[in-house]
């Protein structure tokens, strides 16, 4: 399934100014002239633990993930609070154009849309305020640090002819996380506790403790609400930090921390794996049927009904009524299943991985992702030349976003501590 859908859906939430009373409601935060109360703070918890549920993470920590939550919040609402206050606005039709384009990202319309975001138990107004605030909150960001970014031609020259340049684009890391924050000057005292903290963690994931828990409990990482998986990566997509050393590291390797400006950063190889090498993009025809899970429907019998629908196609059904029929997809399943051309960047892990598995014309087997369990067919491949202009392109953005997610944690950190901030723990 698409990402995109997936991410725009996460975290929308509304925040009331301290002017506005609260009736029947406690205060989970104040975060400078907003309130954030604790309704809506157990709102995102809830949507959440769904989605770690529908990830294969149900037993997460309930009082750590609230603490997560509330951080995210925080940090959202500082964010949008500053891009307001510095006169950043989205207007109606640029948030219309910005919610087409998502739409046609995932090969369906607005209607269908509307439609889909609906039936996630969604209201489709607070969606739109979901993606009016990401925007905000992007503009913001690269207004403020972008202007300090550079990469020049030397930089370019040089990552395309070293090694672990594009040159080398056969293997991806999938990297877990978890930051132990500094101050930028900290004191002996400050540091000694965090070096402590650090020693423990690591101590607890080397004697088997889960890192998705650890890092939902300890990280101050953004990623820390999936805890703390980076997703798949290829090296020069990795932080700097992490680049060194990954080629070295096996899976399940938990190497010694690293300590930068930000902090410490504890990492493991989560998972490693080789891909074909193109010299272009690869993009994919292909089509699902998804089977949602609920109370009226498990994993079991979700994954029992597409075996059996698997077995209807191969027997010689066909493929694209049946999704029309059983798919709970609603943006696809009008199509016949079809998600179109895609590259396997916009998809989520689960449902991307499978599809690289798979044989032209093979169906898999019924597999799971954060939204249902699903059988896919890959029709068709192609693949997209890259001339030596576009080659250059690519580089130059895989460096800047490199610099770019490098500043972004301290921005965001500074952002935070010139706000007024006091959250409100019941324990």
């Amino acid at each position: 399934m698409l990402k995109t859908m997936l991410c725009c859906g996460m975290l929308a939430v509304s925040f009331a100014p301290m002017c506005k009373p609260q009736a029947l409601d406690g205060i989970a935060a104040v975060v400078n002239d907003a309130i954030i109360t604790k309704s809506e703070l157990a709102q995102q918890v809830r949507l959440i633990q769904d989605q770690l549920q529908h990830s294969g993470n149900p037993n997460v920590d309930t009082k750590a993930l609230e603490k997560q939550v509330l951080e995210h919040l925080v940090m959202t609402q500082v964010q949008l609070q500053m891009a307001k206050k510095t006169g950043i606005q989205i207007d109606d039709i640029a948030l219309d154009n910005a919610i087409e384009n998502i739409a046609k990202q995932n090969h369906i319309t607005v209607t269908q849309m509307r439609e889909t975001v609906t039936a996630e138990g969604m209201d489709f107004n607070q969606y739109r305020n979901t993606i009016r605030n990401q925007i905000m909150i992007s503009q913001l960001q690269q207004r403020d640090i972008l202007p300090d970014i550079h990469v020049s031609e030397q930089e370019v020259n040089q990552f395309l002819n070293s090694p672990k340049g594009l040159g080398d684009m056969s293997t991806e890391y999938r990297f877990g996380h978890i930051l132990v924050p500094l101050a930028e000057s900290p004191s002996p005292e400050e540091l000694d506790r965090a070096t402590q903290q650090v020693q423990k963690i690591i101590s607890q994931l080397r004697n088997g403790a889960d890192f998705a828990q650890i890092a939902l409990a300890e990280s101050k990482d953004e990623q820390a609400l999936k805890g703390g998986d980076l997703g798949w990566r290829k090296l020069p997509e990795l932080p700097t930090l992490f680049e060194k050393i990954a080629g070295s590291l096996k899976v399940n390797d938990i190497p010694d921390a690293i300590k930068s400006t930000s902090g410490f950063h504890i990492i493991k190889l989560l998972d490693k794996r080789t891909v074909a090498q193109m010299n272009g993009t690869g993009k994919t025809l292909v089509r699902h049927i998804l089977i949602k899970t609920n109370a009226g429907t498990s994993d079991n019998d979700a994954k029992h009904r597409l075996a059996q629908l698997r077995q209807k196609i191969e027997q010689g059904e066909d493929f694209e009524q049946l999704a029309k029929t059983h798919s709970g997809d609603l943006g696809s399943a009008s199509n016949g299943g079809s998600l179109g051309w895609v590259s396997k960047d916009v998809l989520v892990p689960e449902f991307s991985e499978v599809m690289e598995s798979l044989a032209t014309q093979e169906i898999s087997q019924p597999f799971k992702t954060p939204f249902g369990w699903h059988i896919m067919q890959v029709l068709e491949r192609k693949t997209l030349s890259n001339d030596e202009v576009a080659m250059r392109q690519k580089a130059k953005e895989m460096i800047q976003q490199r610099k770019f997610e490098e500043k972004l944690q301290t921005w965001a950190r500074q952002l935070r501590d010139e706000s007024y901030v006091k959250t409100f723990d019941e324990s």
